[in-house]
């Protein structure tokens, strides 16, 4: 947990791969997502623990985006021992990754204690559940804390219910997908300046990775990308996911743009151009046969590479000046050429 806390601080950035319910209650995909998930070189997995009486009536209703099975029953469906959460737990340690699971009750709370994972994500349908996440609070882990469904009085309020052990506040919009007018950098920037406490994330339910380049720039830390093997698998959230192949280009360009950012270029400083400039850059030479004595006339300069003579932009400062010596077409004309007086 320490470490969890301590890499969030200080990495550049933090990815959190969301796998979910994506494992449709199978162990071995729940594996073969783990190892894709490592293999995109994010940081942790995240999955959902739904304890279907615990958490929900028999007749609430499905999101609109998933009508193909009751909830109720698909988590009941879904849903693995607890002998099988530890050994997933203990894959991903293996493989070096955090293992994070948002909980959906008191009793899921319960089980993850017993196998003890690094931190709780609060989703955003669960974010006005103080009662959840004041007993979450009293376990005294890390909590990453979503705000999709929320407003700031209720952010506020969740806040103040985990304020000893919350580390992450995600701004996230809670549709699927999520649309570029409906991303909300905005908010961002006013968590950044509200909260200057809490390490700010973003959860991407884009089909794309521009807004999360977008988001880092702006100052955000962590990362969090629904995950799947294929957008064909049955489920609430596949077709809303990265597979892996789309996971690694994601985690690749936050790694370019985050070098980029940590390394600001000087414009004055041209040492490493040096070979290019001589290369690309143009010398002024005789446009013709010049004799000893002219007075140089813009018509008797030509601009040629490569640029191991007078630069070109120096060409006023020749003009009007007398040959000391003849010079041919095309040669170069240099200081020692010339009578500056």
């Amino acid at each position: 947990m320490d470490n969890l806390r301590k890499d969030i601080k200080e990495l550049d950035y933090f990815i959190i791969a969301e796998i979910g319910m994506n494992h449709d209650g199978s162990f071995g995909n729940a594996i073969r997502l783990i190892e894709e998930a490592k293999n995109s070189r994010v940081n942790a997995v995240k999955f959902q623990l739904h304890i279907s009486e615990a958490e929900s009536l028999l007749n609430a209703p499905n999101p609109p985006y998933f009508k193909l099975e009751k909830r109720f029953e698909y988590f009941n469906r879904t849903s693995f021992t607890i002998n099988e959460w530890k050994r997933l737990k203990e894959y991903a340690y293996n493989l070096g990754l955090y293992f994070i699971v948002s909980p959906f009750s008191h009793k899921a709370v319960d089980q993850l204690e017993k196998i003890n994972i690094d931190a709780y994500k609060i989703a955003s349908g669960e974010t006005t559940n103080l009662p959840l996440l004041e007993y979450i609070n009293s376990k005294n882990k890390p909590v990453l804390l979503s705000s999709g469904m929320s407003n700031w009085e209720e952010i506020n309020k969740a806040i103040e219910a985990l304020k000893e052990n919350l580390i992450v506040l995600f701004q996230c919009s809670s549709q699927y997908p999520c649309l570029p007018e409906e991303i909300g950098l905005n908010i961002i920037k006013e968590m950044i300046v509200k909260y200057p406490e809490l390490i700010i994330g973003y959860s991407d339910h884009t089909l794309d990775n521009y807004s999360s380049i977008a988001a880092l720039m702006m100052g955000v830390k962590v990362f969090e990308k629904h995950f799947t093997l294929s957008k064909k698998m049955y489920g609430a959230d596949a077709r809303f996911s990265f597979e892996p192949e789309e996971l690694i280009i994601y985690v690749e360009g936050l790694e370019v743009i985050s070098k980029a950012l940590k390394n600001p270029v000087d414009k004055d400083d041209l040492s490493k151009y040096k070979d290019m400039k001589l290369v690309f850059e143009k010398s002024i030479v005789a446009s013709n046969d010049l004799k000893r004595g002219n007075t140089l006339e813009l018509k008797d300069l030509a601009f040629k590479k490569p640029g191991d003579g007078i630069r070109a932009d120096m060409y006023k400062k020749i003009i009007g000046q007398k040959l000391i010596k003849d010079v041919n077409k095309d040669e170069k004309i240099l200081n020692d050429c010339i009578d500056f007086g």
